[in-house]
């Protein structure tokens, strides 16, 4: 892995975006009030801005600026520091009883697309799920998938709103995925973005790792695209969110903005002592689960009608 005080490289070259890549509403570069310049909210890319282009017929968010997979995601802090801890623990239940209410069965073979260092893996193992395979093309160890392979169950959560095209991610998974098969969409929802509030988004945001950005209802559309599969379940909240102190978004979104939302800082432990002195975030710790921020909604699919 790389450092991450290694200096940023973003290009100026924007993508040449004819048309929203959700809807196919047209990109009126001209339209000021649809653009804004965002900061990264990482160490390397704190400093920089990010163009965005937010489809007034959607409510799509794009982001704009050209970007070299390979080197962002070389040194990306959420790989080199997440562990499997406490925490961890409780969301991945939440995550894991979901698709055990679509049908997830411990002998059934299951992808986490898009797994980053793979934590969520090890939890899967962890609670007997012995046919467990993770990808991520940016992460050495999972960076090998055969391709012809099948499985019953592919989970890709937090992972669209990372590619370029979300409609040929989704057929991708799709292609993959055995018939009566499961599939796990989850993302981070655009639909309350305000372009003149930018920073008070930059968690969401994620700049420049997040390149589309979606409501539910688009998620929900390019679902239910997808030739022989069924909306069988669609979330509004995120996994994130329980009654556990600690482990809901509203915490770790305020602890994050206490932080000037550089989200390296949150994963040291020095940052840790900060909670303890907040009686704010103390009290989102306890009860942020009762005063939602943001929403991540999900869909889960099965194949066969």
């Amino acid at each position: 892995m790389g450092s991450v005080s290694k200096i940023a490289t973003v290009s100026d070259k924007e993508i040449e975006l004819k048309n929203c890549v959700v809807c196919g509403f047209i990109h009126d570069t001209q339209d000021h009030l649809s653009h804004v310049y965002a900061p990264g909210n990482t160490t390397r890319f704190l400093i920089n801005k990010f163009k965005l282009w937010k489809c007034t017929n959607c409510l799509t968010v794009h982001s704009l600026n050209q970007v070299d997979f390979a080197d962002i995601y070389q040194d990306y802090p959420v790989n080199s520091y997440q562990t499997l801890d406490f925490f961890a623990t409780f969301r991945f239940s939440n995550l894991l009883k979901r698709l055990q209410k679509a049908g997830l069965k411990q002998n059934h073979r299951i992808l986490d697309m898009g797994c980053g260092n793979g934590i969520f893996v090890s939890y899967l193992k962890k609670k007997g799920y012995t046919s467990v395979t993770g990808y991520d093309p940016y992460v050495k160890k999972f960076s090998k998938l055969i391709f012809n392979e099948k499985f019953d169950c592919i989970i890709a959560n937090d992972v669209i709103e990372h590619v370029e095209n979300p409609r040929k991610f989704m057929s991708d998974c799709a292609n993959l995925l055995l018939q009566n098969g499961i599939l796990y969409f989850g993302t981070a929802d655009s639909s309350d973005i305000e372009f003149n509030e930018i920073a008070k988004y930059s968690m969401k945001l994620h700049q420049p790792f997040h390149r589309i950005l979606m409501t539910p209802t688009s998620l929900e559309k390019l679902g239910r695209e997808l030739i022989s599969f069924t909306l069988i379940k669609s979330f509004k909240r995120s996994y994130m969110d329980t009654l556990i102190p600690f482990v809901n978004y509203r915490f770790l979104d305020e602890f994050n903005k206490s932080l000037g939302y550089e989200i390296d800082l949150a994963f040291k432990p020095e940052s840790k002592k900060k909670i303890l002195l907040s009686p704010r975030l103390i009290f989102f710790a306890f009860f942020g689960f009762f005063f939602p921020c943001a929403y991540e909604p999900a869909i889960i699919l099965r194949k066969g009608l």
